[in-house]
C-alpha cells in the first residue's frame, strides 16, 4: 500500500510565486493584499511541507535553492491549472457590473448594437 503524501497549500504556492517574481516578499504581500508577515509564514509552512529550504537570502535578494527551482516549475503549472479549473467551472457563472466609458458619437451609433448583442450571449 502506498503511503499518502500531505497536499501543498495553494496559497502558499501562490505566496512563493510571486515572491520570487517580486523579488520580495514584502512586494509579493502589496500585490496579494496581505501582510508580509503572512507571506513569509506561508514561504515557512511551504518549507515544511516540502521538507527543505526553497530561497536563501543574498543581501537583498531572494534566490532559489535547488530544491526550490524544482519546487517553482512545478507551482507554477499546480497553479495555473487550479485557475483553469476555477474558470471552467466557474465561467458560466461570473455576474458582476461593467462600466464603460467612450466617445459620444460611438456610444451613440455603435454601442447599441453591441451592447444588444452583448446582452443575448451573456443574459
Amino acid at each position: 500500500m502506498e503511503k499518502r503524501l500531505p497536499g501543498l497549500d495553494l496559497d502558499a504556492l501562490r505566496s512563493f510565486v510571486t515572491g520570487m517574481e517580486c523579488g520580495s516578499f514584502a512586494q509579493a504581500a502589496l500585490r496579494l493584499s496581505r501582510s508580509t508577515s503572512a507571506v513569509s509564514a506561508q514561504l515557512k509552512k511551504l518549507e515544511s511541507q516540502c521538507g527543505t529550504a526553497l530561497v536563501t537570502k543574498q543581501g537583498r535578494h531572494l534566490v532559489l535553492t535547488a530544491e526550490g527551482e524544482k519546487l517553482m516549475s512545478y507551482a507554477r503549472r499546480l497553479l495555473a491549472l487550479n485557475d483553469e479549473t476555477l474558470r471552467a467551472l466557474q465561467g458560466e457563472r461570473l455576474t458582476g457590473e461593467i462600466h464603460l466609458g467612450m466617445q459620444e458619437d460611438f456610444g451613440e451609433s455603435l454601442m447599441p448594437e453591441i451592447l444588444g448583442q452583448f446582452k443575448r450571449h451573456h443574459p
